[in-house]
């Protein structure tokens, strides 16, 4: 007879489902948008008729905000188009703890992480959660 000190109880696995979906990021547009509109408030004040009246700091400053919030507008439209075109590729993936990793179909460990990532990034993942 064995002792319930030998084989502690183990709890019951947890199970968890997790979607999975590669989102862009509102940030990186927005501030795309504003670069380029940064760039455009930039050539209109070089090359554009010059005003007497105002320097060349407060027409590029007029400029720029108006320019950059134009681009920061447009890039966030792209950013909504790009991520409700990324909601059709989602999946769903099983997932479950176990106790003993000798168990587990994928053992994750701190240099794993690395390898997942670039198996992602090429493309190169099941087409069958598990």
């Amino acid at each position: 007879m064995t002792s319930s000190a030998e084989h502690p109880p183990q709890a019951p696995p947890v199970q968890r489902e997790f979607v999975v979906r590669r989102a862009p990021r509102i940030g990186v547009f927005m501030a795309s948008g504003a670069a380029l509109g940064l760039i455009a408030a930039l050539l209109v004040t070089t090359f554009g008729p010059q005003n007497p009246e105002f320097t060349f700091a407060t027409t590029f400053g007029f400029f720029f905000v108006l320019f950059a919030v134009v681009g920061a507008a447009l890039g966030s439209l792209v950013w909504l188009v790009l991520d409700r075109r990324s909601r059709k590729e989602m999946y769903t993936v099983h997932a479950e703890s176990v106790q003993d990793p000798s168990q587990a179909d994928v053992a994750l460990r701190g240099t794993d992480v690395q390898q997942w990532r670039d198996r992602w990034e090429n493309e190169d993942r099941d087409s069958q959660a598990r």
